[in-house]
């Protein structure tokens, strides 16, 4: 399965997060960095690999296209993807918020 998707949130902290969201504390299943580079991060499971990439889009100032794909782990796919809409909300929200603190 591969999903795409945009978002406002750099290609660095897109990767940031699928390390943190595949590897941390409270990751479903049991996650390693296989490979990675400045635009992907490559995951291997027990049963599959997962690949996130995250690149600048073209023709859209301050916007991140990002693909994540996986064999078998579908699931795995749309909940990060659904971790990473929920982070880019907090950083434009974030940064809205200090946009208003420094216009006051």
């Amino acid at each position: 399965m591969t999903a795409e998707t945009t978002t406002s949130l750099p290609p660095d902290q897109v990767l940031t997060a699928a390390r943190s969201f595949f590897t941390g504390g409270e990751a479903v299943h049991a996650t390693w960095v296989e490979t990675e580079s400045s635009s992907h991060v490559s995951f291997a499971t027990f049963r599959s690999n997962i690949v996130v990439s995250a690149v600048p889009e073209s023709g859209t100032p301050g916007a991140t296209r990002v693909r994540v794909s996986s064999l078998r782990d579908a699931g795995a796919v749309g909940r990060f993807l659904t971790f990473l809409s929920t982070t880019s909300e907090g950083a434009a929200s974030d940064t809205h918020t200090d946009q208003k603190a420094q216009a006051s």
